[in-house]
């Protein structure tokens, strides 16, 4: 009788719940059918029946009747499979029914939402979450409830609760409602990934390995059975489903169960293929970069899951997640540096596997991680202690992420603007900072560094990264001396890594332009600047510009004098003059004369024959007879060892431009003439033709050089002041005099067939002038005519056989 007095849609609906007290209901299959028919074709009658199942499901679950809350459950996943556009107008009451059964403590009812949840995650679009802030709270209060669901495992030792958490995860990892526009998603992410990577995190390596592919498994079987299963009718309801993990793990523990769904929730956010995709893949990556920072000890595990949510990401959008790596670098304060570390390592990771991210703006990260480099060094310069010497790694591990960039390739040009963009920037120390730090006083240092490499003063923002970039694209400046180092250590490493691995990418060589500016680094032995850079150029030497280029048309550029290699041999010509010079200071000489023979062939050698026999003339009738040849003007003397290391390296380079060009006459004399000099004790030993190995560590030994009866002993530094006013005799012009000179040079040069044009011969033993290059340079740059140096170099694959190992100074 009471229920004549109730309205229709109330009837309807209690028509479906079955008698008795089981525990076990679903509704009855016809009633349901009538009901679905009902709200379908009145749809005003939707919040109705919405407000009438959240009541009925309130007193069930307060009278304990569980049976009557699975089949309120049922209707409401049914009625969001019938109405799915009209979602919006009843989810409120589906919100608040799955909150109430949630909170009943009872797991196999909070189990039974899974189905309700996975069908309104599936049909919410996130308009409401976009509109409504009252429904906004509720859904993140549901969700907030799911994840706290799982912590009573810890209470009841039932692994069911971390399920029913799990499964709540992967349902709305799927839905397009993660992905709105209005800042949800990261709150709904925040929420969520915690849970999911506490499940997954393990202290064996290749668990990650083992849970990805199980979970791929699984997944294949789940959608060849989906494409077997019969079509339904709308109204049954089939007993409560189970996810897949469930019917296909059996030979499984729990525990792993629970980590294959984790990992299969965690899939779905990076599998994001609708428009909104890049947001919720940036603080997806994010969400699990924090998780890691929290997490530093297994760092295999922690590159395991970059490298696989890479590959779930869709290939366009992959770039995402390098970004969010970049955005939480920034956001983190300077002095954190274990977390800087983390991050670093990952980047490094990523940029260095196999996974191709298509979009990356290479310059951009770039900046950022050179930013981070002089940053740290800021703060170096500042006196701020490294604890556990953390700082120096992490400046390593920077550098070596800045040269991981060129494991890919993505344009033709990269490598060659990668190498550009640090070398434009590096600028000799500046007086005012060697005298303070001569002194002791790091006020230069820091007047030096402070514009660009302070921090962003915003720490925590994401928006830090985009001051990064900006201040990354403003630095013209470097000229602090761990910044020289490193960006030339970089440098070097740009170029092995670019040619160390193959690419799609048919990539253009490093122009020799892009060293422009970058000579007077030879002779800036600070810090070891020097070394750096002739480890870098040497590098460059030997893997961009191969042994025998391909020069088209070497008389249309043989007058010219400007370019690279005009000034290198400038400074060159200067460093060999350097009244402080050590042994080492002649063996890198040595390498770089040798070196641009043997790479550049005629090309190397129009530029630099002429500036060795200047060299000759200078210090034969400038510091030993004390006439005015050309060259630099010098009122003082050389010491001696200089002067038999400078012959020394006169007649190796004469020779191996004598082998270069095909001139065994001239190639004979000359090693008459070394032999003759050895024999007689007046040959310095560290010249040779290959180039020794150089090292940093010759600082320190002692070499013996003789010429005549004069015995010079070169000690360690610690008596420097002692051999320079010892070792600077003026040495007899007799014995000094060279027996291979210019006119020697030029005679077998006329004699000698070669396919040159004439005008090139006589140029090769042309009059060098130091001050007529200064003159043309500072022309040329005030002219803006740019460097002529080999643009007519072929562009060439950089699939090529592995190169010959080159000269390298030790670190």
């Amino acid at each position: 009788m009471r229920n004549k007095f109730r309205p229709k849609h109330q009837r309807l609906i209690l028509q479906c719940y079955p008698g008795g007290r089981s525990q076990e209901k679903h509704p009855n299959t016809s009633e349901l059918s009538y009901l679905l028919y009902y709200v379908s074709t009145r749809r005003t009658k939707l919040q109705k029946v919405g407000r009438f199942l959240e009541r009925k499901v309130r007193s069930d679950v307060w009278r304990g009747r569980a049976g009557n809350v699975q089949v309120t459950l049922d209707i409401s996943k049914a009625l969001i499979d019938r109405c799915p556009s009209d979602l919006n107008v009843f989810a409120d009451f589906i919100i608040s029914i799955l909150m109430t059964v949630l909170n009943s403590n009872d797991l196999a009812l909070c189990q039974y939402t899974d189905a309700t949840f996975k069908a309104f995650c599936e049909h919410h679009d996130g308009g409401l979450l976009a509109d409504d802030q009252e429904f906004v709270r509720k859904f993140v209060e549901l969700l907030k409830l799911y994840m706290k669901v799982g912590e009573r495992t810890k209470m009841t030792n039932d692994l069911g609760w971390v399920l029913v958490s799990l499964k709540a995860a992967k349902s709305i990892a799927a839905s397009e409602a993660i992905s709105t526009s209005n800042g949800q998603s990261r709150v709904q992410i925040d929420i969520i990934a915690p849970v999911i990577l506490h499940q997954m995190y393990s202290d064996t390596e290749d668990d990650l390995l083992i849970l990805d592919a199980r979970a791929t498994t699984l997944e294949s079987s789940s959608n060849e059975a989906t494409t077997r299963t019969p079509r339904t009718s709308t109204g049954t309801i089939r007993p409560h489903h189970t996810d897949e993990v469930e019917d296909d793990s059996e030979g499984d523990s729990p525990q792993h169960e629970a980590s294959v769904l984790a990992l299969q929730a965690l899939r779905k956010l990076f599998d994001a293929i609708h428009d909104n995709g890049v947001s919720q893949i940036r603080y997806a990556s994010i969400a699990v970069v924090h998780f890691i920072i929290d997490h530093p000890k297994n760092e295999t595990w922690a590159t395991n899951m970059i490298d696989l949510m890479a590959r779930w990401t869709p290939v366009q959008l992959r770039f995402v997640i390098m970004r969010s790596l970049l955005e939480v670098t920034a956001s983190l304060a300077i002095n954190e540096t274990s977390k800087h570390l983390v991050v670093t390592r990952l980047i490094s990771s990523l940029l260095s596997s196999s996974v191709n991210l298509v979009g990356l703006s290479v310059l951009d990260v770039l900046h950022v991680l050179f930013s981070q480099i002089l940053s740290h060094l800021h703060q170096q310069a500042k006196g701020v202690k490294d604890e556990d010497g953390a700082r120096k790694i992490l400046l390593d591990k920077l550098a070596l992420a800045i040269a991981d960039l060129a494991t890919h390739t993505y344009y033709s040009d990269q490598i060659s603007d990668m190498v550009t963009e640090i070398l434009v920037r590096l600028r000799p120390i500046t007086n005012e900072e060697q005298h303070e730090n001569a002194n002791g006083n790091a006020t230069a240092t820091l007047r030096t560094m402070r514009e660009i490499s302070e921090p962003p003063s915003t720490v925590g923002s994401y928006a830090n990264l985009d001051k990064y970039i900006r201040k990354g694209k403003s630095q013209k400046n470097i000229s602090h001396k761990p910044a020289l180092v490193i960006g030339l250590k970089v440098v070097k490493e740009i170029l092995s890594v670019a040619n160390t691995v193959e690419s799609g990418v048919t990539r253009n060589i490093v122009p020799l332009q892009a060293w422009n500016q970058t000579e007077w680094a030879i002779t800036e032995k600070d810090a070891g600047v020097n070394i750096a850079y002739v480890n870098a150029l040497l590098t460059y030497f030997d893997l961009e510009i191969g042994k025998d280029p391909e020069v088209l048309d070497v008389k249309k550029h043989s007058s010219s004098s400007s370019g690279f290699l005009a000034r290198l041999h400038l400074a060159l010509y200067d460093y060999c003059l350097e009244l402080s010079n050590k042994q080492e200071d002649f063996e890198i000489i040595n390498v770089l004369l040798l070196t641009v023979v043997d790479r550049l062939g005629l090309y190397g050698i129009l530029r630099g024959l002429p500036m060795v026999l200047q060299l000759q003339d200078t210090i034969h009738n400038v510091f030993l007879d004390g006439h005015t040849a050309g060259g630099r003007p010098e009122k003082s003397k050389l010491p001696a060892r200089n002067l038999i290391s400078l012959d020394s390296i006169i007649l190796t380079y004469i020779s191996a431009v004598a082998k270069k060009l095909g001139i065994p006459d001239l190639d004979g004399v000359v090693e008459a003439e070394i032999a003759k000099r050895k024999a007689a004790t007046e040959w310095d030993d560290s010249i040779t033709n290959p180039p020794k190995p150089l090292s940093v560590s010759s600082r320190k030994t002692k070499a013996v050089v003789t010429k005549g009866n004069l015995h010079i002993a070169e000690s360690s530094d610690n008596s420097e002041d002692e051999e320079e006013t010892s070792s600077t005799a003026v040495v007899g012009s007799k014995a000094a005099h060279a027996h291979v000179d210019r006119s020697v040079v030029k005679t077998y040069l006329q004699a000698t067939p070669l396919k040159m044009p004439e005008e090139i011969k006589l140029e090769l033993t042309a009059e060098w002038q130091r001050e007529l290059i200064i003159r043309q340079e500072t022309d040329s740059a005030q002219s803006s005519i740019g460097d002529s140096e080999l643009p007519l170099i072929r562009v060439r694959s950089r699939t090529r056989s592995k190169p010959r190992n080159p000269i390298r100074l030790e670190w």
